[in-house]
């Protein structure tokens, strides 16, 4: 694989800062370049600036490091990852990138702009260096034109999706020119390091992920404004109940821009003249109308969604009226087949039977699902060779839950068909070969293999696999390597002499069967010699959302505090289990990790978890504290933070007590902090420096696997701390003085006072009357009491039926 050690992204606007981002995250330098201010103006003099200094000339690419620093939600996993920017401008430091592996362009899409670019990079850029364009639909042939065939050879497009950290897909278009070995390694480090999901796109107008998605934005508007519906009930139709995600249609559109969606739109409509569609790719006066006004969505505070306060000022939600054009009060939906489908989890039985509805929801999610059908199955081979790389680019670029061609499946296609010569449409030529020559589906599995339909040969092949790619599910449909399981959990073989406990209750909340099925799998790698480790780990939407607290409240109600103590320990006891296993423990989290999933994840001896994690103890949105370990392991973490950057005053005997760690750990309690990435859950301490992190969700499994191998060659059995240096009494005295100034200044309640209290006693060791040396059990003793205490108060059962209830925290 060709090796990236040295990036360069020209254009430090939004795209430009997202893969500078993506890169640094990635632990590339790069360097983040933009023009020269084109004149001084009196805007800069007050700013501070001085003509012709490196802030005024650096002062697009100063501003989208800026805007890296400062965006909601994050761009870069870390603050951290901004030391690998570095920013200059395109005149003064243009040398530079003769010292890059990589020159990604993304300056205006202008054709005349980037062949200026193009030209000037290939004076300076180095040997054997890559050049890509993020276009995101401008042929990769007419921006190559008048380059040398050195140039041409290592010259490709990467159109990133944009947020770039969160959407996985990159289409990568290559030419006839471009020599394959580029292709692939860049295939492979897009991939590999930086986690991405690639599609090999064709060089048409928009590639693939933009046209088929246009298409169906533009088309479903279209039957909504000719059908009279509103467009929250076009969303509320076009979203989770139809496999797509919660933004649905419109605000999707809000997200996007509607002036990016309108330049797509326009490209289609120019540069596909014979697109049997092409007149769907006219937008709508409406449509045209917002944009004029600047009501372009959510990077202008409106679109089709608009926040503002009523004349009592309650924040309330307006939305617009595609009749006239004009906002009024959004408005609640509710459809019987929408409700339908509402607890059906799975994605395939979901959409199957929506789209089969008769009502106004299943005719709009028949009507947009059959024309997008139709138009994709057109679009083979035109844009993509096969059918995997579009079902990919609509699941990574749109976060569609199946693609086209997998939904054809699921609907069935012999029905589609029939429904679509019902509906007096012309049936694709392609849905016809596959019902004539193929088995009427598109992927089947053979032989434990999973096949796709080749329309080029005709007949089915495997589907490409990686190795570093595989899932418990697939895993599974080999039913002797299911070891055991129950309702919440399974121990499942997967392979190479390691064990993985997965979870699946609902929402992965963690609860007694998952305590069961753990110790069964701990005891079963401490007995069976074949077994090297374990994993905890599941492929559920988030690793775990916390501990059942249903089964709290029902406990707390009926007072059954024994019950309650029981449950509590054997939580500790599991989690002791796991961090002082002779074998090595290995959890995976990714999505939310939050209360009891992230005491799960800090018990096991490392983790390895999905970069896009999120992690927080937030167990005080529920009235009570974390009393899985969570406290305990949060003091050690923030100790040996603290510790590593050297800062070891107040941390050893004979040094004057053990505070910072505490107050540390107990803001991050307190205040409920969640990371939001696993690298700033390694800045808070909810994981460690040692512990390791993954791009790509699709290779956590695989990833976590080998950390366990790689720990067993040569495991030491840890043993439990005996040492933990705690401020007792005083520590104790100081939260409350602090706790008692933040109530008599009216910023917590009384409630929170009394929570906030327990949680000091317990990182401070209790009410011992001088620092002493804690051990682990003295701190889960000290949780276990105060989270008892705190089940008995009638305010924090409040805090829990609330949580319930509406799904966010009660202040009372």
């Amino acid at each position: 694989m060709k090796e990236i050690k040295k990036a360069a992204v020209l254009g430090a606007g939004v795209m430009g800062q997202g893969i500078a981002a993506h890169l640094a995250g990635a632990g590339v330098p790069v360097l983040l370049l933009d023009i020269v201010p084109p004149k001084f103006t009196e805007a800069d003099q007050q700013a501070g600036l001085k003509e012709n200094s490196p802030a005024f000339r650096n002062k697009f690419a100063l501003k989208g490091l800026e805007g890296i620093k400062n965006s909601r939600p994050a761009l870069a996993y870390s603050k951290r990852d901004l030391k690998l920017i570095t920013p200059g401008n395109f005149e003064d430091h243009w040398t530079k990138l003769s010292e890059c592996d990589w020159i990604v362009e993304v300056v205006v899409e202008r054709l005349d702009i980037k062949k200026s670019v193009f030209e000037k990079i290939e004076k300076v850029m180095k040997a054997g260096a890559v050049v890509s364009s993020n276009t995101s639909g401008l042929p990769l042939k007419a921006m190559s034109e008048g380059r040398s065939e050195a140039f041409k050879k290592n010259f490709i497009v990467t159109h990133f999706f944009n947020p770039v950290r969160y959407l996985k897909l990159v289409e990568v278009v290559s030419e006839q020119e471009t020599d394959p070995t580029i292709v692939e390694d860049m295939t492979r480090f897009l991939e590999d390091v930086l986690g991405k999901g690639v599609v090999q796109a064709k060089d048409t107008p928009n590639f693939v992920a933009n046209r088929i998605g246009t298409f169906t934005f533009m088309n479903a508007l279209k039957h909504v404004m000719q059908e009279g519906y509103t467009i929250e009930e076009a969303d509320k139709i076009l979203g989770p109940a139809l496999g797509k995600p919660k933004s649905a249609m419109f605000r999707t559109g809000d997200l996007a821009g509607l002036d990016t969606l309108a330049h797509v739109v326009k490209n289609t409509y120019e540069n596909c003249p014979k697109d049997e569609s092409r007149e769907t790719f006219v937008m709508p006066d409406v449509i045209s109308q917002m944009i004029e006004k600047g009501w372009t969505g959510n990077k202008a505070g409106q679109g089709f969604y608009k926040k503002e306060k009523d004349s009592t000022g309650k924040k309330q939600i307006l939305a617009i009226d595609l009749k006239t054009g004009e906002y009024r009060p959004k408005q609640d939906v509710k459809f019987d087949s929408l409700k339908k489908v509402k607890g059906i989890e799975d994605v395939n039985t979901r959409v199957k039977t929506l789209v089969g509805e008769e009502d106004r929801a299943g005719t709009l999610a028949w009507q947009v699902t059959r024309d997008m059908l139709i138009y994709t199955a057109n679009r083979i081979p035109e844009i993509a060779d096969d059918i995997i790389n579009v079902d990919n680019a609509m699941k990574w670029g749109f976060n569609w839950e199946i693609g086209p061609f997998e939904t054809l499946d699921a609907i069935g296609l012999k029905e589609t068909v029939e429904r679509i010569k019902k509906d007096g449409l012309e049936v694709p030529s392609l849905l016809q070969t596959v019902l004539e020559k193929g088995d009427g589906v598109f992927y089947k599995k053979e032989g434990g293999k999973k096949l796709f339909f080749d329309i080029q040969k005709n007949s089915y092949e495997p589907v490409p696999t990686k190795a570093n790619v595989f899932s418990i599910k697939e895993i599974k449909e080999d039913t002797s390597r299911v070891i055991a399981k129950n309702s919440g959990a399974s121990l499942i073989d997967v392979g190479d002499g390691v064990l993985c406990l997965e979870f699946h209750t609902k929402m992965n909340a963690i609860d007694s069967d998952i305590g069961e099925m753990g110790f069964k799998g701990l005891e079963l790698i401490e007995k069976d010699s074949n077994y090297k480790g374990m994993i905890v780990y599941n492929e559920g939407e988030n690793f775990s959302v916390g501990a059942n607290i249903m089964l709290l409240f029902l406990e707390a109600q009926q007072k059954n505090w024994a019950n309650i103590e029981k449950m509590v320990k054997g939580f500790q006891d599991f989690g002791m289990a796991m961090k002082y296993s002779p074998k090595p423990v290995v959890a995976a989290p990714f999505g939310l990790a939050l209360g009891g999933g992230c005491e799960i994840a800090m018990a096991a001896d490392q983790v390895r978890a999905a970069a896009e994690t999120y992690m927080g103890l937030v167990e005080v949105g529920v009235g009570l504290i974390p009393a899985g370990g969570g406290c305990k392991n949060l003091l050690l973490n923030t100790e040996a933070k603290l510790q590593a950057k050297g800062k070891r005053v107040w941390m050893s005997k004979g040094d004057g007590g053990a505070f910072p760690k505490v107050q540390e750990a107990f803001g991050r309690i307190g205040f409920a902090k969640v990371a939001t990435s696993a690298k700033e859950a390694i800045d808070e301490a909810y994981l460690k420096p040692s512990d390791k992190i993954s791009l790509d969700r699709a290779t956590l499994l695989y990833d976590a696997k080998q950390d366990v191998l790689a720990l067993a060659k040569n495991y030491e059995q840890p043993v439990p701390r005996e040492d933990i240096l705690v401020p007792g009494l005083g520590g104790v005295m100081a939260m409350k003085s602090a706790i008692r100034g933040f109530l008599s200044l009216g910023q917590i309640s009384e409630h929170d006072a009394l929570i906030a209290e327990k949680l000091g006693r317990v990182l401070c060791g209790g009410t011992r009357p001088t620092q002493y040396y804690a051990t682990e059990q003295d701190i889960l003793d000290l949780e276990r009491e105060a989270f008892l205490e705190l089940c008995g108060e009638a305010k924090t059962l409040e805090r829990i039926q609330y949580m319930l209830m509406n799904n966010k925290p009660l202040r009372n």
